[in-house]
């Protein structure tokens, strides 16, 4: 029985693109990926309409958010990127205008447009995210996955310290978000680490545990991957 099939909610159409079709085939069902439904009679993509939209308005929206369902959504956010690499897809736009929430309030990815399959190293994108998502150019050539995992960095310490890196708050101008992406690229280009992690992060990851310890395995597997 096809997806669609069994699907019973309200659909999303949008116009579809070859590629992004091909990458919704690659990747098949996974419960933190969005559900591929197929194409209608005129080749549009069908999603699923979650009316929660995407995180990043919801977490604009919304800005008492208890710190566990943040951290469910990060470990969420990751397992949907273990996916993708596992079946060798780049995401190549990692932001939090590209997760949506689902009607029971989980995180999963979408948005597949920009994303390209076995690609080699030193892949040239021509597009991404947002400029404050964006990997510096000093992170490229060991893996295209960089991309990505640089904006999942980006996406989880927004969701843990709600405010993005170098900012006071959740809404960045574009100026601002270029200021940010200089910085990024100061710290890469002068070889700045990040063994360490900030203190300012330290009693966000000292909680975690107790908040959510049915988790730490998926931690564990989606730190092994990266």
């Amino acid at each position: 029985m096809s997806t669609m099939a069994m699907y019973s909610g309200e659909v999303f159409r949008k116009d579809a693109e070859v590629q992004e079709e091909i990458i919704y085939k690659i990747l098949g069902l996974h419960p933190c990926i969005i559900n591929y439904l197929g194409t209608d009679d005129n080749g549009q993509i069908m999603l699923p309409l979650l009316r929660n939209g995407n995180l990043f308005f919801y977490l604009t929206s919304h800005p008492d958010i208890p710190l566990p369902t943040r951290l469910t959504w990060a470990i969420e956010i990751a397992q949907g990127l273990v996916h993708l690499h596992a079946r060798d897809v780049i995401w190549a736009d990692p932001h939090l205008g590209n997760v949506l929430l689902t009607d029971d309030y989980h995180a999963v990815t979408c948005d597949f447009g920009l994303s390209v399959h076995n690609v080699p190293y030193y892949y040239q994108f021509a597009r991404g995210p947002p400029l404050i998502y964006l990997c510096p150019l000093g992170y490229y050539g060991a893996s295209p996955r960089r991309v990505d995992i640089f904006g999942l960095g980006v996406i989880l310490f927004v969701l843990l310290s709600e405010k993005f890196p170098f900012h006071e708050d959740l809404r960045p101008s574009v100026h601002q978000q270029f200021g940010v992406l200089q910085k990024h690229q100061r710290i890469c280009l002068n070889g700045g680490s990040y063994d360490t992690l900030a203190p300012s992060l330290h009693p966000y990851f000292d909680v975690s545990t107790s908040y959510i310890p049915q988790q730490m395995l998926c931690r564990q597997n989606c730190k092994s991957h990266f």
